[in-house]
């Protein structure tokens, strides 16, 4: 799942923070990681002294990764996306750097076009699992995963990589609106319980425990509220494909991108 990772990277980067994120790369399977620069018009690094990227590059190289140096022109998110297309990656990670004063932490306006226009699945790292300052770095075995499905096609494509992950937890959550009458609502959570036991077998084999529930309200504030007290360190969803540049990636998954604590795992 993360064996070819593509890394967007800007002048003023810390090589140790991109040390310790080859790390925890590592730790998921990854053997090559991209990083990949993007000139943006009227900077004064423009195509000139690229010294910062090879800094970058040897300290992933000390973690035992293979590295390729990439630069792109034009817009900056179109162009990260079709460079982990046609690089045939197997996700973009993200970090999500600045904090709101509640706590969260948010994306700027380059992330969240990518996180829109990206063909390959994105991995947005956020407060857990935490980036180590030393040691191994994060551990699949420690892994506490939440599975947002609606049991629909969209979010059916995030479960072959779900079983990459593997890990000490998934909690699969599905969340629905009531239906209009008592017996239409039986029928109705018995039918999504039977769907949900079968997404339990088919997990089981990769994780110490895999458990599941239904829940009635919004969605996105469901996943948020069971993301905080299952302490996930990571949520994994699908995205709904995008009709237009300007088109959002579905509401639910924009505002649980934008508001988890967790990190996230979008897959398109």
């Amino acid at each position: 799942m993360f064996e070819n990772t593509l890394i967007p990277v800007a002048y003023g980067e810390r090589p140790d923070e991109l040390k310790n994120i080859g790390v925890t790369l590592k730790n998921f399977g990854a053997r090559s990681v991209c990083l990949y620069h993007v000139h943006e018009s009227g900077s004064f690094f423009r195509a000139s002294d690229i010294s910062w990227l090879m800094l970058l590059q040897e300290a992933l190289e000390e973690v035992g990764l293979s590295i390729e140096v990439k630069r792109g022109e034009g817009h900056i998110a179109s162009s990260i996306a079709e460079a982990a297309l046609f690089q045939g990656c197997d996700e973009i990670y993200l970090k999500a750097k600045r904090r709101w004063h509640i706590g969260q932490m948010l994306l700027g306006s380059v992330s969240q076009d990518l996180l829109r226009l990206s063909d390959v699945p994105v991995f947005v790292q956020k407060i857990r699992p935490h980036l180590p300052d030393c040691g191994d770095g994060l551990r699949h075995e420690d892994l506490i995963v939440l599975y947002a499905t609606d049991l629909g096609a969209v979010s059916a494509r995030p479960l072959p990589y779900i079983k990459e992950f593997h890990g000490a937890r998934c909690h699969i959550l599905h969340v629905r609106d009531r239906m209009a009458d008592p017996s239409t609502e039986r029928r109705r959570r018995d039918a999504v319980a039977e769907k949900l036991h079968s997404v339990e077998e088919e997990l089981t084999p990769y994780f110490g425990q895999v458990t599941s529930e239904q829940r009635i309200g919004d969605p996105a504030t469901q996943m948020l509220h069971v993301s905080d007290w299952l302490k996930a360190d990571v949520v994994v969803l699908g995205r709904k494909k995008q009709t237009s540049f300007s088109a959002p990636m579905g509401d639910t998954a924009e505002r649980v991108v934008n508001e988890s604590k967790a990190s996230i795992f979008l897959v398109p």
